[in-house]
């Protein structure tokens, strides 16, 4: 994915208009067993002036959200592995607290990493789960 000369190489994502994938959503599998949800939306980088910005969330089955993630171009790193029906994540995140001079903070441990399998849901579909989930624009 990174050339000789160290720079990211293109992707042309499956939907190079990038429509399908705004307000997308794909289950998560692993071993055959539901794992929860990764939805997406399409917004615009202020720079260079409106590029693609993709944005993703993991919704557990429990309900519990990891913090998004984005994603752009030319690397497209997670969209590629999403088009080729995968995404390499880690399971749910804890929250761990810790002590730092005289305070307390907490801060969100990542679980161990796993290959998910992904089935993209249709649009049908997808609008309902995005309800059921809850979700927003705003949420990315």
């Amino acid at each position: 994915m990174i050339d000789s000369d160290g720079k990211p190489r293109a992707y042309e994502p499956a939907d190079p208009s990038l429509r399908s994938y705004h307000r997308a959503v794909w289950a998560l599998s692993a071993d055959g067993e539901p794992q929860g949800h990764v939805a997406c939306v399409v917004s615009e980088m202020a720079w260079p002036k409106r590029a693609p910005w993709l944005w993703f969330l993991v919704v557990w089955p429990d309900g519990r959200r990891e913090l998004p993630f984005e994603d752009y171009g030319p690397g497209w790193y997670a969209l590629r592995e999403i088009d080729e029906g995968f995404l390499d994540y880690h399971l749910p995140s804890v929250t761990v607290e810790q002590r730092f001079l005289w305070r307390r903070v907490s801060a969100n441990k990542p679980g161990v990493p796993r290959r998910f399998a992904l089935k993209k849901l249709s649009g049908e579909v997808a609008a309902r789960r995005w309800d059921e989930l809850a979700l927003k624009d705003e949420d990315f």
